[in-house]
């Protein structure tokens, strides 16, 4: 028993290791959820809800730490990792301080997509909490994997207004039924848990996997439209639009985020007509507090308004 309980700790000692915790500069408490990467290996995470986290590693080496936390300045730093030790590193994260300048809103032809440059401070600042947020869904939907039901009920609604009974039927989804944003792909046949003999074409809604998507950033301009009230909450808004080279529909719209916690509070996706800008359909979704994003819009049909 003892000779067993030496070789465990042992073995236990022999594989390096990354931790610590991410506390904030102005608080002392530890920022729970702050996705912790490591290079080079990409391996992420989330910290737990005290900020706390762990790396096993198979060699010792210099390595990059990343820390991500919405509404906090982004902060990488150099480890030197020893053999058979844990080496210990303690990250606090500033608030993030974004000053706006007055905006003007004016409506100019996306010819130069892609994300902003450093000539203005306030939009870059706006779009990389925008991606932030993005990366948050992605993290949590492949750390997390999840699957749902949504039941469709479709009645029928003569002249005299009159209807018949509701035919309903059920459609399966998990977390792994997803397909990337892509030019040309907006609008297509009905695919995965969506396909049926009906020959159901989809509209692709923009969400914050979109947002995060590097071939959707290539092929949209953003611009910060300063602040918009939503339900009487003052939000910070930036637009966004496909490029002028685009032929078919695509994907334009705003996101709406906290001007505090920088969190994503809502998106108003529309279907941008390259041949009729004028009939755009708009639609708006809501993010979660707790998941920062909704599947609730996700390749479903926009509601017109």
């Amino acid at each position: 028993m003892m000779i067993c309980a030496l070789w465990l700790a042992m073995t236990q000692v022999q594989h390096p290791a990354v931790r610590g915790t991410v506390t904030s500069v102005e608080t002392g408490l530890g920022l729970g959820y702050t996705i912790v990467t490591l290079y080079p290996g990409g391996a992420k995470r989330f910290s737990d809800a005290d900020g706390a986290f762990t790396f096993d590693i198979s060699s010792a080496g210099t390595y990059v730490l990343s820390v991500r936390q919405i509404g906090y300045a982004p902060l990488d730093t150099q480890v030197v990792v020893q053999a058979d030790t844990a080496t210990v590193v303690n990250v606090a994260l500033h608030r993030l301080a974004i000053e706006l300048p007055p905006v003007i809103v004016a409506a100019l032809p996306c010819t130069a997509p892609g994300a902003p440059d450093s000539n203005d401070a306030a939009l870059l600042g706006v779009f990389g909490q925008l991606q932030e947020n993005a990366r948050r869904y992605e993290l949590m939907r492949t750390s997390y994997p999840f699957r749902y039901d949504l039941e469709i009920a479709e009645r029928t609604v003569n002249q005299r207004g009159d209807t018949g009974k509701p035919t309903r039927w059920k459609l399966h989804f998990s977390s792994r039924d997803t397909r990337p944003y892509q030019v040309g792909r907006v609008i297509e046949p009905a695919w995965g848990p969506w396909k049926n003999p009906m020959g159901t074409h989809l509209i692709h809604d923009t969400d914050l996997e979109d947002l995060g998507n590097e071939r959707f950033i290539a092929n949209h301009c953003f611009r910060l439209a300063g602040t918009d009230t939503i339900g009487g909450e003052a939000l910070l808004r930036i637009d966004f639009e496909p490029a002028t080279r685009i032929a078919s529909a695509d994907m334009a719209g705003s996101a709406y985020l906290d001007p505090q916690t920088f969190q994503v509070r809502y998106t108003r996706p529309g279907l941008h007509d390259p041949s009729d800008p004028s009939s755009t359909i708009w639609a708006r979704s809501f993010s979660s507090p707790g998941l920062e994003a909704s599947h609730r819009g996700y390749r479903s049909r926009i509601r017109c308004r």
